[in-house]
């Protein structure tokens, strides 16, 4: 009796250390495998796929996945090989590319009735410039571009069907997301006339309302802080390549609701990090499920006149006011550019870029060099236990040469922007990476020559830890899931991001079942 009583009180004893201690780590995940990335799937072999914007809906449980149209990201003056100009050609409906897929393989194109449209052309026009995002009430939210005007436009049902949208949220340039609460929406761009400012809509993308708020010098994807409890719950949060005094850092507008419902709300600008120029057109930002902020960019030591040799940073925030040491996340001696961020539980992040072999001051004017698409998973930043893996996701060289900075004056030029001006990834329902990039190594099926347009790839996480706690592998052994009343399920340290009594029981039984199977096993210590 006595051995049985010393026993139950180490079981439960064993059981308090075990949550107690797990609450106080980082989460780094529960897999040891290293980090892996599938084969690259090619979305379309007929399409544009430059500056796509990929996206998992967790309410319709499929994958999202636009691009642009590819009208001014061409090859030298966009007279290519012809069976790719007649792809793009014959399914020409100046609107952004969209496809959708319940697996990542099986790529389906979103089409109007047979149309080719993806949505009446009363509501989406836009070749360029996609972005997507979701509000609280489950609908998706897209952009496009005509170099007038900022069609607006949603869909609810995971970006098969797009109902809503106005085909001038706003004249300008460059329009950027979030979404907040249902059928809210934001949209930021830069006007024809005027500062960068971010325009709302409350009507699920119907229409937008006629006073923004400025931003001066806000550049890039912008985002909601929907986090109850977070140091900015309820502001916009958008980068800022450069702040007044020099840095990169973010623009803040806090209680967003509140500053466009009283027309009285003002960003502000906080730096991050010093910085020797940028290799980006963007700065990326995103938020982890407790609302701090990452922000990653490449700098540009020397610009054109520089020796190439730069490097990917990440820092990241609570409050966008007081900022980690920034973190170096490669710095491979050649030349980085063109990163973007997602984030996990807190700590965790994969950073995606793309990599020269060789040192490349002048991307522009580059004839040679081969260019991988990189990724980085982050676990554990802001903590003294910071684990980093990089891959290279793309396997083989996605483009050679030149990649053309200047927007749609390379057109002008002759210089090659295939690729657009970003690229980006996302985290599915388990928190493994994915990614969408254009591909310009895919060539014409007829002649064997290059392509006008690059050819859209999506690339999935299928090995090592995703960036909430779970495993990426297929194996049944890796990432259990343990299921909580009103979820789809979670992992031990995915409890741990989540709040009140039943998270709270949910963790204390699940560190009580690890404990019996340790003892099941003679592998838990009793001395």
């Amino acid at each position: 009796m006595a051995k049985t009583g010393r026993r139950n009180t180490r079981v439960a004893l064993a059981v308090g250390v075990v949550a107690l201690s797990l609450a106080a780590a980082p989460t780094f995940g529960s897999s040891t495998a290293p980090v892996h990335f599938g084969k690259p799937v090619v979305v379309d072999n007929q399409l544009a796929g430059g500056e796509p914007s990929v996206y998992w809906d967790p309410i319709h449980q499929n994958y999202i996945y636009s691009s642009h149209e590819g009208t001014t990201h061409t090859l030298r003056d966009g007279l290519g090989s012809p069976t790719g100009d007649v792809g793009v050609a014959s399914n020409y409906r100046n609107q952004v590319n969209i496809w959708t897929s319940r697996d990542g393989v099986k790529w389906v194109r979103t089409d109007l009735s047979g149309s080719g449209f993806e949505a009446s052309p009363n509501n989406n026009t836009g070749f360029s410039d996609p972005d997507l995002t979701q509000d609280d009430g489950g609908r998706v939210y897209n952009t496009g571009i005509d170099l007038v005007n900022d069609a607006l436009f949603s869909s609810p049902d995971g970006g098969k069907t797009w109902d809503k949208g106005t085909l001038n949220c706003h004249d300008g340039d460059r329009p950027w997301l979030a979404a907040g609460p249902k059928d809210t929406v934001w949209l930021a761009n830069d006007p024809n006339t005027g500062v960068h400012t971010v325009w709302q809509s409350t009507d699920a993308g119907m229409s937008c309302g006629t006073t923004g708020i400025t931003d001066d010098g806000g550049y890039g994807k912008l985002f909601y802080d929907k986090v109850k409890g977070s140091k900015l719950y309820g502001a916009l949060i958008e980068p800022v390549p450069s702040v007044k005094g020099g840095g990169i850092g973010v623009g803040i507008l806090r209680n967003a609701l509140g500053a466009y419902k009283s027309g009285s709300g003002k960003f502000v600008q906080y730096k991050a990090a010093d910085t020797q120029g940028e290799l980006t057109h963007f700065p990326s930002i995103e938020l982890d499920t407790a609302g701090n902020i990452y922000l990653t960019w490449t700098d540009y030591p020397g610009g054109t006149g520089g020796n190439g040799k730069n490097t990917v940073w990440l820092t990241m925030s609570k409050d966008g006011i007081h900022w980690t040491p920034r973190y170096p996340i490669s710095h491979p001696g050649t030349t980085v550019l063109w990163p973007w961020v997602v984030a996990g539980t807190p700590g965790n992040a994969s950073v995606v870029w793309w990599q020269y072999d060789r040192p490349t001051p002048n991307p522009d004017s580059a004839t040679t060099g081969n260019v991988s698409l990189m990724a980085a998973n982050i676990y554990g930043l802001g903590t003294s236990h910071v684990r980093k893996s990089i891959v290279n996701a793309g396997r083989s060289p996605i483009h050679v040469g030149g990649i053309c900075q200047g927007g749609t004056t390379c057109v002008a030029t002759g210089q090659d922007r295939r690729l657009g001006d970003y690229f980006t990834n996302w985290i599915d329902s388990k928190g493994c990476v994915i990614i969408a990039s254009g591909d310009t190594m895919y060539t014409d099926p007829v002649t064997h020559g290059d392509k006008a347009w690059s050819t859209p790839i999506f690339i999935r996480q299928d090995g090592g830890p995703s960036l909430t706690g779970r495993s990426c592998g297929t194996s049944s052994s890796h990432g259990a899931v343990f299921g909580v009343p009103g979820g789809t399920g979670t992992t031990l340290r995915g409890l741990l991001a989540q709040r009140g009594p039943v998270a709270l029981l949910a963790l204390v039984l699940f560190a009580a079942a690890a404990v019996g199977r340790g003892l099941r096993r003679g592998t838990l210590a009793t001395a």
